[in-house]
C-alpha cells in the first residue's frame, strides 16, 4: 500500500500510527485488519466517512444499521443499473435504422429531462426490472 494512502487514512482517522523510525511511520499489527476492512468496504461502495462510522462501532452495536443502509443503497443502485442495461439491450436490438428515431429511445431521452420531460415519457412503456421487494 502506498505510504500516501496510509497517511490519508491516518488523516481521516481510520488508522493511527504508533511512532516513527526516521521518516517512516510505525503501525500496530492490528492495523492490517483495519486496512482489510477498509478495502472490503471501499469495494462495496462505502465512503471513507461511512467506513469511519462503521469502524467506530468496533463491530458492536450500530454496525448493522450502517450495513443495512449501505446494502439498501447498493440494491437501489443495482436496480437502476439493471434498468439502464435493459435500455441498452433495447437500443441494441431496435429495428429502427437510427436509434434516435426509436420511439422507446425518445421516451428514455424525454425521461432524462427535468420534470416536464418525465410526464411526456410515461406515454411509452419502458422495459425495466422490478424494484427489490416489489413482488
Amino acid at each position: 500500500m502506498a505510504p500516501s494512502t496510509l497517511r490519508h487514512y491516518e488523516h481521516e482517522g481510520l488508522i493511527e500510527s504508533l511512532d516513527r523510525k526516521g521518516l517512516r511511520r510505525q503501525y500496530p499489527v492490528d492495523v492490517l485488519q483495519t486496512l482489510a476492512v477498509v478495502a472490503i468496504c471501499q469495494e462495496a461502495g462505502f465512503s471513507l466517512a461511512e467506513i469511519g462510522a462503521l469502524l467506530s462501532t468496533r463491530g458492536g452495536r450500530g454496525w448493522k444499521a450502517l450495513a443495512e443502509a449501505k446494502r439498501d443503497e447498493l440494491r437501489t443502485r443495482a436496480w437502476h443499473l439493471a434498468a439502464v442495461a435493459d435500455q441498452l439491450d433495447h437500443a441494441l436490438a431496435c429495428p429502427s435504422p437510427n436509434v434516435f428515431d426509436c420511439e422507446h429511445f425518445q421516451a428514455v431521452l424525454a425521461a432524462a429531462l427535468p420534470v416536464g420531460g418525465r410526464d411526456r415519457a410515461r406515454s411509452v412503456e419502458s422495459p425495466t426490472p422490478r424494484r427489490p421487494g416489489s413482488g
